[in-house]
């Protein structure tokens, strides 16, 4: 049984890592640790996780785990986990990895040199319908692709409350680390390496001060990244949380696939609908494809938010997966040498929108 530890308490944590991992055959959560006291020991009364800390240094010193996950704010994510990594422990780390490129790609070398069981979670990559489009475009569905649009809107950021997640400092950057890493993820899964990206990102909101009204940068809510492919392809990647879908999840996702051979289309509304349509070419109408019964991995259907539910806490996805790739000390993906090539990707982009937007080259 392999013993997880578990770093960060916050709703997240809450509604992913521990109900998927509460049930696992081959792990368990055997210690959690937050920076709040009274918020770490409820959790683990709950989960009925037994030992809680306040400090990651003495949670991986304790000698009562052999993995963990780094669900904490973005500006810990480096520390800990090179710590984890320099004690031999498999590590899930939330994404972005890093507040840098450097930060990141040291991180990868580590686990690389150590041959150790790393994984970044950018959840998307396990939703039916983004699967489905990766065998569709791997099974020639579009041909060679010309281009590809990604939408991401949800409407989180229309609250000007203060949050880390917008506070550079914590969180490396605002919206482009938070929703464009699960775009040019998917981006690059499905349609290969970028080779230059550029942005244009826009602050809507004046956000609150800190608590303790200390002075902070504030980070974008809004970004439209540019990118071209190694293959020549190009693609536009669009996020907000500026956006009011009127959904009860509050966000949406569209994506289009235009390609020599055909055309892909995919909506999810986060309420009822999930679905891919295509056309080959030559042919007039588009028509769903339906999602394939293994792709569903016996998850619900409708609403979406109980796709998402069953697939991360009851599926092989996500921890799940890590988990029993860490017990078999075999590779996984996405892992840390993907998160730090997002993160080259995201400091490039984030280059370009401080400049004039122009897309600017990405090192191999």
């Amino acid at each position: 049984m392999l013993r997880v530890g578990l770093v960060g308490t916050s709703w997240w944590a809450d509604a992913m890592y521990l109900p998927a991992l509460a049930d696992h055959p081959r792990g368990a959560i055997t210690a959690i640790c937050g920076r709040d006291p009274e918020r770490t020991l409820d959790a683990a009364d709950r989960w009925g996780i037994e030992h809680a800390f306040t400090d990651w240094t003495e949670l991986l010193d304790s000698g009562l785990i052999d993995a963990v996950i780094v669900a904490s704010p973005n500006n810990t994510h480096h520390d800990i986990t090179m710590a984890a990594m320099e004690r031999d422990m498999a590590v899930l780390c939330e994404k972005p990895v890093a507040l840098t490129a450097a930060e990141a790609e040291a991180m990868a070398e580590a686990a690389a040199a150590r041959g150790l069981v790393t994984m970044v979670p950018f959840t998307y990559r396990w939703m039916p319908t983004h699967q489905w489009i990766k065998e569709l475009i791997d099974d020639g569905y579009v041909g060679r692709p010309y281009h590809l649009t990604l939408r991401y809107f949800a409407g989180f950021a229309r609250d000007p409350a203060y949050s880390w997640r917008f506070d550079v400092e914590h969180s490396g950057g605002g919206l482009l680390g938070d929703l464009g890493s699960h775009c040019l993820h998917l981006a690059r899964w499905w349609l290969g390496e970028v080779s230059a990206i550029g942005a244009l990102s826009t602050t809507f909101v004046d956000r609150d001060p800190r608590p303790d009204s200390t002075p902070y940068v504030q980070g974008e809510d809004a970004s439209t990244i540019t990118v071209r492919f190694d293959s020549g392809a190009v693609g536009t990647l669009q996020v907000s949380a500026m956006c009011w879908e009127g959904t009860p999840f509050g966000q949406t996702q569209d994506v289009e696939i235009h390609g020599s051979d055909g055309t892909l289309y995919a909506v999810n509304d986060w309420d009822s609908v999930q679905e891919v349509r295509g056309v080959r070419a030559g042919e007039l109408g588009l028509r769903v494809l339906p999602v394939p019964e293994h792709l569903w991995q016996g998850a619900r259907r409708s609403p979406v938010p109980d796709t998402y539910r069953d697939i991360f806490r009851r599926s092989d996805a996500m921890a799940r997966t890590w988990v029993d790739a860490a017990a078999d000390r075999r590779p996984c993906q996405p892992d840390l040498a993907e998160g730090a090539r997002v993160q080259r990707l995201l400091e490039t982009a984030a280059e370009s929108a401080r400049a004039d937007s122009r897309l600017l080259p990405v090192a191999p």
